[in-house]
């Protein structure tokens, strides 16, 4: 069978793959001896399981130092040293002394080098050597560190680093010397590799830089033959692709193709609805009608509460049948909501009349009739528009964020095909509430059609319409801003605060079919994908209607064998949300239904994190998730929020690549959680 039987009751001994052990304590002493100061700089070990903040290593140097401590003038500990977007960040808020001369740094030789590069003032020391993963293999590659970029360790056990300026003569030369340039050198380019630079006249340089020089020939404590692969061609193409449009972010396959080319259709009218009075970010609306009212279609059944709050309007008309708590499925909590019996009649309510002369009403009067209307946004957070439309300080440019990017969705793509010109009219009528001229469309290339079909209907030019790289989350509002417009919203902040305000291309099309149209937000296009279906597609389905009338009409399947066999996501795979209860109705912001199989292979539920680092890289708002996980399984959220958890967009990408498949989405909304009930407080 192969592997190691553990017998009952034997627990398997947790592996190291820690890359780096400090230096022998006189070398490290040697090192030190010609400095008046130093500034230590160490890396927080990746490849253990993640259990302490700060690794040892650093009160061991200052234990082997013993009177010579006090010639360091400082530490900073920073995770993943070898990730150069952050650590270049990290490094800015650093505060080195003056009168310090060298710094030193513990970590493997990716990090070591990356600080000899950035600090180009500074003599660096290394005070660590690089360990491959066995210490009885002398492989061709170290494969050290968990960024994604040029490999500049062999993990030959033996540092030299703080002796050549920072640069590794066993990887930057092609020859592996050792002990200088091998005089084959011509014009500063190596004569195995004209292309590359000389690595041993790179270091003279350097060191002449710094005022020093070599010390002499270069000792060996390990004999033993060690070379060096550049990472292959995938490596390459992944370390390119990650810092694509923005910082982070993934690929997960796009499974649009099922549904991309199926046009919007009408879904059947549901017997009954279950309208939630809570359809939008704020306080829930308050029912005006009750058990036994007769409503129409378009009526308002639920009035605005507070600023932040928007009327909620029967999908259909017939007879209430009850006003009763249900399983809210994007709070998921129980909710008030009106559970209405469709006569069938569609019978619609006067208020639901085209406005005549729009343009002739005021701002005031557009945001009163847009508020009326129960328009929210319509790409998941479902913010009352006429409230973001309504900036506490002056904008210059409305973003129309078309990028779809969640896998198996194309609501919003079918939206911009179907119905071009009245986006355009649904942007002209935001534009006037807003006072600006500038918009910017922003769609993702894999929606080749939607860019044909907009640019073709464009005939303004105060609207630009962008092709953007696919990647996820590219429709996050932070990356869409930061892509498109080179503006970088505050941490905390807002878009307003930079000029601008984003709008999901479906909520532009409800703004005109409210304003051209007087139709309020009672239906919306949703695609149905997955697996397991008879029926697919893109449709316009009211606003309530039952999970359960979803199911009956496209899983090909009983509801029995969904339920055991299948898990239902409002929404896309990444940022959808489960229903373990079917008993709940469409909501605004739901873009999406899609019936996934069940995993085959049951998850342990004793996932612990080793501290891999693959959340940071992929995490687009440049955040450390797993300090979330770290933190979240003892309760101790209060320290989450030291790590920014409340800038966490929630995207996914960070659970998606977890190697222990920790439920780390479960553990961020846990701690913001928090943080909204201590503001309260």
């Amino acid at each position: 069978m192969g592997g190691q039987f553990i017998e009952p009751g034997e627990t398997m001994l947790k592996v190291d793959y820690t890359k780096f052990r400090l230096k022998p304590d006189e070398e490290i002493k040697d090192a030190l001896k010609e400095t008046a100061g130093i500034f230590i700089i160490s890396c927080n070990k990746c490849y253990k399981e993640f259990e302490i903040d700060v690794e040892p290593e650093y009160e061991k140097l200052l234990e082997i130092l013993g009177d010579d401590k006090s010639k360091i003038s400082g530490h900073a500990a920073i995770d993943f040293l070898c990730n150069s977007h952050l650590t270049v960040k990290k490094l800015s808020r650093i505060d080195i002394p003056t009168s310090t001369d060298a710094v030193g740094v513990i970590s493997c030789g990716i990090g070591i080098q990356l600080i000899a590069e950035k600090l180009k003032g500074k003599r660096v020391l290394a005070l660590a050597d690089s360990v491959p993963e066995n210490g009885k293999v002398r492989s061709g590659a170290g494969y050290h560190g968990i960024s994604l970029g040029v490999e500049k360790c062999a993990a030959c056990g033996q540092c030299y680093l703080n002796i050549t300026g920072g640069i590794c003569p066993v990887v930057d030369c092609a020859k592996g010397l050792l002990n200088g340039p091998c005089g084959g050198a011509k014009e500063g380019k190596c004569e195995v590799n004209p292309e590359d630079d000389c690595a041993w006249e790179k270091i003279y340089l350097k060191l002449k830089e710094q005022g020093r020089s070599l010390p002499g020939e270069i000792k060996i404590r390990d004999y033993g033959k060690f070379g060096f692969d550049e990472k292959n061609s995938i490596s390459a193409s992944s370390r390119k692709r990650r810092l694509e449009s923005f910082y982070g972010g993934i690929y997960p396959l796009e499974k649009k193709e099922e549904t991309i080319n199926l046009p919007i259709e009408t879904f059947p009218e549901p017997e009954r609805v279950i309208i939630f009075l809570s359809q939008h970010a704020g306080y829930p609306a308050e029912p005006l009608i009750r058990a036994g009212s007769k409503v129409k279609v378009g009526q308002k059944i639920g009035e605005s509460k507070g600023i932040i709050s928007i009327p909620v309007h029967s999908s259909v008309s017939g007879k209430v049948i009850a006003i009763e708590e249900k399983m809210h499925p994007s709070l998921q909590k129980l909710c008030p909501a009106v559970i209405i019996e469709n006569d069938g009649l569609d019978s619609p309510d006067s208020s639901a009349e085209p406005v005549s002369g729009w343009e002739k009403l005021s701002k005031e009067e557009l945001l009163e009739l847009l508020k009326e209307k129960g328009i929210s946004g319509l790409g998941g957070a479902m913010f009352p528009t006429h409230v973001k439309l309504s900036p506490p300080k002056p904008v210059d440019t409305l973003i129309v964020n078309g990028c779809e990017c969640e896998p198996y969705l194309n609501a919003d793509n079918r939206v911009m095909i179907e119905y071009s010109e009245s986006i355009f009219k649904g942007i002209e009528a935001a534009g006037r509430i807003l006072g600006i001229k500038n918009t910017v469309i922003g769609i993702e290339e894999n929606k080749s059609k939607a860019i044909e079909k907009l640019k073709g209907s464009n005939s303004s030019s105060g609207i630009t319409i962008i092709s953007l790289k696919t990647k996820y989350p590219q429709g996050a509002e932070r990356m869409l801003i930061k892509k498109l417009l080179d503006r970088q919203v505050p941490e905390c902040g807002l878009p307003f605060e930079v000029g601008v305000v984003v709008l999901n291309v479906s909520t532009v099309f409800a703004i005109y079919q409210a304003v051209y149209e007087g139709m309020p937000l009672i239906r919306r296009i949703v695609t149905v994908s997955g697996e397991g279906l008879k029926r697919s597609g893109n449709f316009l389905i009211r606003i309530g209607t039952p999970f359960t009338d979803i199911v009956n009409s496209c899983f090909a399947g009983s509801m029995e064998n969904l339920t055991a066999e299948y898990d239902l996501k409002m929404g896309g795979p990444m940022m959808g949300i489960l229903q373990p209860d079917l008993d709940s109705g469409i909501i605004k912001g739901t873009s999406g239904v899609t019936i996934l199989r069940k995993s085959p292979v049951e998850i342990s539920t004793e996932r612990e994190c080793i501290k891999c680092g693959r959340c940071a890289e992929v995490c687009p708002m440049e955040l450390y998730p797993m300090y979330y996980a770290h933190y979240g399984e003892k309760g101790m959220w209060e320290k989450s929020l030291e790590y920014d958890v409340e800038n966490c967009i929630e995207c996914g990408c960070c659970e998606y690549i977890c190697s222990s498949k920790i439920d780390l989405l479960s553990y961020i909304k846990k701690a913001k959680e928090y943080a909204r009930n201590k503001a309260k407080k």
